[in-house]
């Protein structure tokens, strides 16, 4: 590499505030900041640094990122040297903590005393892990782009522990259309990387990718080894064969989790191309655990098949991916900018995390923290009924950013709804829900974009459905299967008529796996 390791930059710093050097001009102050959390042990930050003028200074050796408002990283201190005048230093940690804003005048450097120090406390505003609830990014890229800048694991951890990403999935993939692989170099069988820090877990997993946007991408998770091809649809692996039902399937059977990345681009585009056109047939056929309700697509599109599969009688764990390009500084996309909350019994380790987003014990968020009981019950769990019964529904949602409604979903539709407090960051909500029949309860937030929602242009949250089935029968509303009827079969006209089949049993074989999916939801779609 040809720039500073960040890593070794954050050892190299001292402990104290560094003298000043004769080659300073008079012209020039220093800063030193100090980030500690309420222990005053040191913490990692997101940081904008700015000038009166709007301007963003970013320290030497640290990577600047973003577009519009540009922020570095940095881990227990920073320093750098500006000319005199007034600035504002914010240091931001992900959902959990207060984001603090301070102004500092710095004046011109004097004889004894050449070094303007500060120290910004990130106080929390509620503590998930103590809750039992750990957050976590499942798409995230570490390096995608031929050239440049190049993300080792020291940086990797580096932005994940700023952004409070306590479990990082690291996402090896090929870049959309070509056949380069990047990250292989990474992989360790699945086991924690070793850069990992008490902030954040690292683990260096996979993602398949269908470049000819026949059928989808798909976050591969807790595998102990790759799955190969990394890709179709692209030479050297040009067919779209075999499906992505093949790859699940293998990461099922090595005790891993599947995940169907950016599913849905708009409500009116719905399993188009790039998006999760596969997802419902996998998901029908046992290979698939979840979907990323949240990432860098509609929520609005998203939602609207994700109830539309769970109303067919599936279940399916709410997920979230940013899929940033680590590498790529001014991408605009933040790791982290949505991520999925899985609870855990601690201590957190990885095979925990894993078999707690297996079983659906999660919610989703861009902001917002997310709880929701029913009975006693949260996400992911099930409650068996034998007749007609009134259960209890609570959901609680706390915010930094102003949220707008707290929102109580049954079968996807919106059955009770509370409005925030004044401030708009906490919200609480309390129903009898009378159950008749098999049905899904989950909770849901909404609010307007905010400068501190990162990656989306509005506020969102929303936990995976608890289940509740009556003489252990799914939910099944035969119109949202025919709607899902309808996605499939425009897939399944696309692989008859596709060129990228080197045989003709190769074809037939996919469209066999799919009329298998497409049977579960014909039958749904046949009740009456």
């Amino acid at each position: 590499m040809n720039r500073i390791s960040l890593l070794g930059l954050a050892l190299a710093m001292a402990a104290t505030a560094p003298a000043a050097t004769p080659a300073e001009k008079d012209s020039s102050s220093r800063l030193w900041v100090r980030l500690q959390d309420q222990q005053g042990n040191p913490i990692t930050a997101r940081i904008y640094l700015r000038g009166e003028q709007g301007e963003y200074h970013i320290p030497e050796g640290s990577i600047g990122r973003g577009r519009r408002e540009r922020f570095f990283h940095a881990r227990g201190q920073f320093q750098t040297v500006l000319p005199p005048g007034k600035y504002t230093v914010e240091a931001v940690k992900g959902f959990e903590y207060e984001p603090v804003t301070k102004d500092l005048n710095l004046s011109f450097i004097e004889l004894n005393d050449r070094t303007t120090t500060e120290t910004i406390t990130l106080k929390r505003v509620v503590d998930m892990p103590a809750l039992g609830w750990y957050s976590g990014d499942v798409h995230m890229h570490p390096n995608h782009r031929e050239g440049g800048l190049y993300m080792t694991m020291a940086d990797c951890e580096l932005l994940a522990a700023g952004e409070d990403i306590r479990v990082a999935n690291l996402l090896i993939s090929n870049r959309q259309y070509t056949t380069r692989v990047f990250d292989t170099e990474f992989f360790r069988d699945g086991e924690v990387d070793p850069a990992s820090s008490r902030e954040t877990m690292m683990v260096v997993q996979e993602e398949f990718r269908n470049t000819s946007d026949m059928y989808g991408h798909m976050p591969l998770l807790g595998i102990k080894r790759l799955v190969e091809p990394f890709f179709s649809g692209e030479r050297p692996y040009w067919e779209d064969y075999p499906p992505n039902y093949s790859t699940a399937k293998r990461v099922q059977e090595m005790g891993g989790v599947v995940s169907y990345a950016h599913p849905a681009t708009r409500l009116g585009v719905l399993l188009g191309p790039h998006q999760a056109r596969e997802f419902p047939i996998d998901l029908a056929l046992g290979v698939i655990n979840a979907l990323d309700v949240l990432s860098n697509s509609d929520e609005v599109a998203t939602t609207y098949l994700y109830y539309r599969v769970l109303n067919s009688g599936l279940r399916c764990t709410a997920s979230a991916g940013t899929d940033t390009q680590m590498d790529v500084p001014d991408n605009g996309s933040i790791s982290g900018g949505g991520r999925v909350y899985v609870k855990v019994e601690p201590p957190l380790t990885y095979p925990k995390w894993i078999e707690g987003y297996r079983a659906g014990r999660t919610f989703v968020s861009n902001g917002p923290m997310l709880f929701l009981n029913v009975d006693g019950k949260g996400p992911g769990d099930e409650i068996r009924l034998t007749g007609p019964k009134r259960v209890t529904v609570t959901a609680e949602a706390h915010s930094i950013p102003p949220m707008q409604a707290l929102e109580l979903i049954v079968n996807g539709e919106v059955v009770a709804k509370a409005e925030p407090s004044a401030d708009g960051t906490a919200a609480k909500l309390s129903h009898l829900l009378e159950v008749n029949a098999s049905a899904w309860v989950a909770a849901r937030v909404r609010g307007a974009a905010h400068r501190k929602v990162t990656n989306d242009s509005h506020l969102f949250a929303h936990t995976s459905p608890v289940y509740l089935l009556r003489n252990g029968e799914p939910v099944a509303i035969a119109k949202d299967a025919g709607i899902v009827l309808g996605w499939i079969d425009r897939l399944i006209e696309d692989v008859k008529n596709s060129p990228r089949f080197a045989t003709e049993a190769h074809r037939q074989e996919v469209l066999e796996i799919f009329h298998r999916g497409r049977r579960h939801y014909e039958k749904i779609a046949s009740v009456q």
